[in-house]
């Protein structure tokens, strides 16, 4: 399995300048952190997009806590209405206010394990996910389908709306972004070891043009040669290596 993962990280002729920067990791430290991914459990959370849902109740287990809760609500609340309303010895010292003080608090205790259990699938949950990836050994740690994940999680945590490109017929674009004014954002992600060349952002234009997008994103764990920066300067299209990359996790955490 270790030399499988290794081999998949070898250059790929798709168009990249060859030559891997002084700044990559070793594939022997990038093998570390994919085992300690594996053991923290972090393919796994990277493979669906949805955030894990916290069960209130194991399944086949009594939902004592609901049936106290319904129990309380049908008996102490009517009781301290009858005490206000009523006639008997307690009425007098009874406050009105209390009535419905208790009944914002029950309803409180009753909503809290409602809003703890949905708490996982909002913001939060999102950048404590993205979090467990954030040097570049680790990214490069990721398989290529668990990478565009990680990357569209990025554009999430800034803002953006993701959607993944359909696998055939994408023209090199893995996700489509959207944030105004950007009506449609391409984004390709790319995550090996070479580095992009000239022709790999002239392809994108190619895709950007074609698709009648507002902008382009290059994302790579490589670097990018300077032909290609400067094929790519004045056009909409942004082109983040590895090390921009490591700097974009850190101000999304």
């Amino acid at each position: 399995m270790i030399l499988e993962f290794q081999a998949s990280l070898l250059p790929v002729d798709d168009g990249q300048a060859f030559g891997e920067p002084d700044w990559m990791p070793s594939p022997e430290e990038v093998s570390r952190e994919r085992a300690r991914l594996e053991r923290r459990g972090v393919p796994s959370l990277l493979q669906g997009r949805e955030a894990p849902t916290a069960a209130m109740v194991a399944p086949g287990e009594t939902p004592w806590a609901w049936l106290i809760g319904a129990a309380l609500w049908l008996i102490v609340w009517p009781a301290v209405i009858s005490l206000r309303v009523g006639q008997g010895l307690w009425s007098a010292w009874l406050p009105v206010w209390l009535p419905a003080l208790i009944a914002a608090l029950h309803m409180l205790v009753l909503a809290a394990p409602v809003f703890l259990a949905q708490r996982d699938a909002g913001r939060s949950a999102l950048r404590r996910r993205f979090g467990r990836v954030q040097t570049l050994a680790q990214m490069l740690a990721l398989e290529p389908a668990e990478f565009e994940v990680w990357v569209g999680m990025l554009f999430e945590l800034n803002g953006y709306r993701v959607r993944n490109t359909p696998v055939s017929g994408d023209h090199g674009v893995d996700l489509e972004v959207s944030r105004p004014p950007v009506v449609t954002g391409l984004v390709q992600c790319k995550r090996y070891r070479g580095t992009v060349g000239e022709r790999v952002v002239r392809e994108m234009y190619g895709a950007l043009i074609h698709e009648r997008a507002d902008r382009a994103w290059i994302a790579t764990t490589g670097a990018i040669s300077r032909q290609a920066r400067e094929w790519g300067s004045g056009k909409p299209i942004e082109l983040w290596d590895g090390q921009r990359l490591v700097e974009l996790a850190r101000r999304a955490r």
